[in-house]
């Protein structure tokens, strides 16, 4: 039998298995991607305190949300959140104050108003570094408007109280010490309709928040 005869058939073989070979490892070598992480849901407790400027008053918050955390991406939160302030101050009632409140006499007289809003509030965070984000958001719902009027002179007193629409408009900057605890910096625009309590503008504007602005600092726990 002729050697080339036996070498070439041979020679065809062996390449084309060699071809084969390598295709099958080419296509097994392809580059697998990953799933994209997934969003997920962060629930948070907070807690703040801060100086109302106009008032000149401390005010205290508490919030219970919900935070929607992708990975790379701006966090969206809703929360729930109750304040409480306390205003003080003083009048003098004269005969026209007292001919709308026949139940309190002429004298000096303390006021007193305690002030609760309720609001829910949504609130867009972004990283700035590593630790550190900034946020800003708005909330609405209404103002619990508490107002005791006491005598300084006698034990006469009056009580009045009203709910009315509050607004909130918010900003600043959040640090994370770790997954569970951050601390978060900012300020706040406070809208708060007039409430009606006494039906004298004299008193009742000395029983609002309207216009003012919150300095404040706070903590939040996420679990």
């Amino acid at each position: 039998m002729n050697m080339k005869n036996i070498i070439l058939p041979l020679a065809l073989g062996m390449t084309a298995t060699a071809f084969a070979g390598e295709s099958y490892s080419a296509k097994s070598a392809k580059e697998v991607i990953p799933p994209a992480p997934e969003c997920s849901l962060q629930w948070f407790l907070g807690a703040s305190a801060g100086y109302l400027t106009d008032a000149d008053e401390e005010m205290y918050h508490l919030q219970f949300g919900v935070e929607k955390i992708c990975p790379n991406k701006c966090s969206h939160a809703l929360f729930l959140e109750v304040g409480f302030t306390e205003l003080d101050d003083s009048v003098d009632f004269g005969p026209q104050v007292t001919s709308n409140l026949p139940d309190v006499p002429f004298g000096e007289y303390e006021l007193e108003t305690q002030i609760v809003p309720i609001t829910l509030n949504y609130k867009y965070e972004c990283s700035l570094t590593q630790n550190l984000n900034w946020y800003i958001g708005a909330g609405a719902g209404i103002a619990l408007v508490d107002m005791d009027i006491d005598s300084v002179e006698t034990s006469d007193s009056e009580s009045f109280d009203d709910e009315v629409f509050y607004a909130q408009a918010f900003a600043g900057l959040t640090y994370n010490f770790c997954e569970s605890f951050e601390a978060f910096g900012g300020v706040r625009y406070i809208y708060m309709d007039d409430a009606d309590l006494t039906g004298l503008s004299e008193i009742d504007d000395k029983g609002d928040i309207d216009g003012d602005v919150l300095v404040e600092l706070g903590l939040r726990y996420n679990f």
